[in-house]
């Protein structure tokens, strides 16, 4: 595996690639699944907290709010059985999974398909999608995207490159750690100006809103504080960033970003075809095989779950939640955002 030319498929693919039988010299796997654990608690005196939810399906996806605990930012994930995220895509950079131990099952779908970006719950860098992958009502809302399918089941040894803004809905099917990283674009300075307006919006919108209501907005993980400090931070950074655009400057950071898409297609395709021994790109579903995934995922549809995500609100507080995250999902729409980014860019230009 020559790490130079790896290097320029991950950052010029534009689709979901696998490598096989990776198995780098970390520790892990040297171990079984139980003595990594054992070795984590004894690194770890204190507790670590995870999240926990229940796994009964309702007809929305279970979101992060609805979580029992909140750990802090770490580099791995570790799951039992059917612990999975919704389907969403995120907005920065590219990213790479490591399969340590278990299997994982990721449902991918190109930037382009059809399916229903919401900002709601809001967390930055992430667009969360209503299809429920989890738990399904019916296979309806995904007549649409039915031709754009990709899977792969993750086992130990195998990595994942996922391109950016890639929709990815994940279940873990057995007791299973994966480490990932994000690989940081050079392109992603469109996506941060964007990202902080649209956090401005919200921060506006949800000024004043009761907490009650405010976590079925925004993500337990997310400081959206609208003090005058936080305001006036995001007014500094958008404004940083929008010259940055201006003038067509790099940023300076210490965080490293990577040049992309910078291959043409056929030297591209060159690199991956001699690969093949260890790399292959992730395998579009057959419309019937998507069709089978969603109707075994619908047997865990219970419709007496339906409505979870208001529930302990008041009838008033629930139509006021609805109001919110109706007028946050359409002020903050990608056309409306990128709107106001070319308008803002526009005010100061020559």
């Amino acid at each position: 595996m020559n790490p130079a030319k790896l290097k320029d498929i991950i950052l010029n693919t534009s689709h979901p690639l696998v490598l096989c039988n990776v198995h780098p010299q970390w520790n892990c796997f040297q171990q079984t699944f139980n003595e990594w654990c054992e070795s984590f608690d004894n690194v770890h005196k204190d507790y670590v907290q995870f999240d926990g939810c229940s796994v009964m399906g309702g007809d929305s996806p279970q979101w992060e709010w609805q979580r029992t605990k909140v750990d802090e930012d770490i580099t791995f994930w570790i799951g039992s059985k059917q612990a999975h995220t919704p389907c969403h895509y995120d907005t920065y950079g590219c990213n790479i999974v490591v399969q340590v131990f278990g299997r994982k099952s990721w449902t991918l779908l190109p930037p382009e398909a059809k399916l229903t970006p919401v900002r709601i719950p809001y967390e930055e860098s992430s667009v969360y999608c209503e299809e429920n992958f989890y738990s399904p009502a019916s296979y309806r809302p995904f007549t649409k995207v039915e031709n754009d399918v990709y899977h792969i089941v993750l086992e130990p040894g195998m990595v994942l490159i996922v391109p950016p803004r890639w929709w990815h809905y994940v279940e873990t099917l057995e007791p299973a750690l994966n480490f990932n990283t994000w690989l940081s674009l050079e392109t992603d300075v469109d996506s941060l100006i964007s990202e902080c307006i649209t956090k401005m919006m919200v921060q506006d919108l949800c000024h004043g809103v009761a907490d009650n209501m405010k976590r079925r907005i925004i993500n337990p993980n997310e400081e959206l504080l609208a003090t005058t400090t936080n305001v006036n931070m995001s007014y500094d950074i958008l404004n940083y960033l929008l010259n940055q655009k201006r003038t067509n400057k790099q940023q300076r950071t210490d965080l490293k970003r990577y040049p992309c898409n910078y291959l043409p297609s056929e030297a591209l395709s060159r690199l991956i075809a001699e690969s093949d021994s260890y790399l292959r790109p992730v395998q579009k579903l057959h419309q019937s095989d998507f069709y089978n995934f969603i109707a075994c995922n619908h047997v865990r549809y219970n419709s007496s779950n339906d409505g979870l995500h208001y529930a302990g609100l008041t009838p008033e507080e629930t139509e006021k939640a609805v109001r919110l995250r109706n007028l946050i999902n359409v002020c903050c729409k990608s056309d409306i955002i990128k709107s106001i980014e070319k308008a803002l860019l526009d005010e100061y230009s020559d």
